[in-house]
């Protein structure tokens, strides 16, 4: 290429590429890029497993025993619930697809599957899919906090009784398979059923969700708690432990016990400070 050939070139370059950024710029302010937002979502961490409770009865400071059986169970809660709430928002993004007429993914039916297998929407009852949605946005749902360690207080004596020492069991949950337990020292005569018992703490909790958010005894209290959200409304333990009269063969005397358990140790505002965070990662360490 000629001297004169490469300076034409050069010139044509120097030329156009002003041209190439003024229309480039032309173009963006119209038709600016789009990016997709990243969404973060927080979620509460899992708490390490608890083997076993530590000595409560060795406490003889009341106060004390409570508060450690407090900040050892709040995490667990806490967790819970906010496993419960994430599920809870899956299952309305399939409800919405469903409305729009839009067909679920394959791994929204991979999961919608499993939410149905563990908490008991099984195909044969709710074959349709929004009846199969409805049911379970009636059971996939948290539990106030204030209900659950009332529950496991009365229960379990703050954790002192022979079956929270023994089987983790801190709601009294029964089972009937020979073996699965302790029996019951005053269990009447002809009786199958045994007090579970559980690898670690944080079973016990768990299987206290699944069968307050399942059993058909405690149905009521669920439509409770759908009527509370649709109201716009705090969902309070308060209100719901209404509906545990058949929880206990105590019936509205268990009722009354939770509600004092409620009120007296203001359980719907306790929290675990960084101190009891630290306690309580000391007696996991331990039993690890």
């Amino acid at each position: 290429m000629t001297q004169s050939a490469h300076k034409w070139v050069l010139a044509s370059v120097l030329l156009a590429f002003p041209l190439f950024c003024l229309a480039l710029t032309f173009y963006l302010m119209h038709n600016p890029p789009h990016f997709d937002p990243v969404e973060v979502t927080e979620t509460t961490p899992q708490p390490p497993k608890l083997k076993a409770l530590p000595p409560m009865a060795e406490i003889s400071h009341i106060p004390e025993r409570k508060e450690t059986f407090i900040n050892l169970l709040l995490p667990m809660i806490e967790w819970r619930n906010s496993e419960m709430s994430r599920k809870r928002e899956e299952l309305q993004a399939m409800q919405a697809a469903v409305t729009e007429g839009e067909e679920l993914t394959p791994a929204q039916l991979r999961r919608l599957q499993a939410l149905r297998e563990h908490f008991r929407v099984t195909e044969e009852n709710f074959p349709e899919l929004d009846d199969a949605l409805a049911a379970l946005l009636l059971r996939v749902d948290i539990i106030p906090q204030e209900m659950v360690l009332a529950q496991a207080a009365a229960e379990s004596g703050w954790g002192t009784s022979r079956f929270a020492v023994d089987a983790n069991n801190l709601f009294g949950q029964w089972c009937y398979r020979q073996g699965c337990g302790l029996v019951p020292e005053r269990r009447r005569e002809g009786a199958r059923h045994e007090v579970q018992k559980f690898s670690s703490v944080n079973e016990a909790v768990a299987s206290y969700y699944r069968n307050i958010n399942t059993h058909r005894a405690y149905r009521e209290l669920r439509q409770k708690r759908a009527s509370l959200r649709e109201a716009g409304e705090p969902i309070r333990g308060e209100l719901l432990v209404t509906q545990l009269q058949r929880y206990s063969s105590r019936g509205q005397a268990y009722v009354d016990e939770l509600l004092e358990l409620i009120r007296f140790n203001d359980l719907a505002n306790v929290t675990v400070t960084q101190a009891d965070q630290d306690t309580l990662a000391g007696v996991q360490e331990e039993d690890n």
